[in-house]
C-alpha cells in the first residue's frame, strides 16, 4: 500500500490515506483480503489502476456490505449511512431479547463486586452477550461505549446485578436497533 503512494494511519494498521491536493482525499480500509476505497470517482480509479499493476484484484463496485456493516450511499444528498441492523436483530434473537421492552438509555447502573452471598450469573453467557454488543459498539454504535466500558470492568465476580445491567443494554438495542452512523450531507 505504501509503495503505491498511500500513507499508513497511526491509529489503525489497516487504514491508509492518500492526499492528492488536486483531486481530494482518499481513504483505503484493508482487512485481510478485502479492501474498501472511499474517495471521489476519479481518485478511486487512480488508486485502482495503481493497485491492479501490483496485485490481482476484482472491482466489485460500490460496497453495500463490508465486514457485516451495511453501507447505504445517497449520492443525491451526498451522504452515507453505516449500520448493523441485521446483526443487532440476530444478536437480540440469539439471546431471546428481541421481544423485550425497549428502554431509552443504555446506562449501566453502578456495579459492585460480588459478595460471597450474592447469586452469581453464568460468566460464559455474560461474556458472550457482552462481546456481541462490543462488536456493534466498535463498528457503528459509539453511543454505547461508556455503558459497555462499565459492564466490561466486571468480567470477574459477576452477579445477577451485572446480568440485569447487561440485559438493559440489549433492551436499549431493541428500541434503537435502527440507529446508524450518518456521514455527509449539506455543509
Amino acid at each position: 500500500m505504501i509503495s503505491i503512494g498511500l500513507v499508513a494511519s497511526c491509529a489503525n494498521g489497516g487504514l491508509f490515506v492518500l492526499e492528492d491536493h488536486g483531486t481530494g482525499v482518499a481513504t483505503v480500509v484493508l482487512y485481510v483480503d478485502d479492501l474498501l476505497i472511499i474517495a471521489n470517482e476519479g481518485l478511486i480509479g487512480q488508486i485502482e489502476d495503481r493497485m491492479k499493476k501490483r496485485f490481482g484484484m476484482h472491482d466489485l463496485r460500490s460496497a453495500s456490505i463490508y465486514l457485516g456493516m451495511h453501507i447505504e450511499c445517497n449520492r443525491e444528498h451526498n451522504n452515507i449511512d453505516i449500520h448493523q441492523h441485521s446483526y443487532i436483530r440476530m444478536v437480540l434473537e440469539k439471546f431471546r431479547m428481541d421481544e423485550s421492552r425497549p428502554v431509552a438509555m443504555p446506562r449501566a447502573m453502578k456495579l459492585h463486586k460480588t459478595k460471597p452471598n450474592k447469586e452469581a450469573c453464568d460468566p460464559t453467557i455474560y461474556r458472550s452477550m457482552a462481546g456481541s454488543v462490543i462488536y456493534a459498539m466498535t463498528n457503528t454504535r459509539p453511543d454505547i461505549t461508556y455503558a459497555i466500558g462499565v459492564l466490561r470492568r466486571c468480567n470477574h465476580d459477576l452477579s445477577n446485578e451485572h446480568m440485569v445491567a447487561l440485559k438493559r443494554m440489549f433492551r436499549y438495542h431493541n428500541g434503537m436497533e435502527d440507529w446508524c452512523l450518518h456521514c455527509g450531507g449539506a455543509l
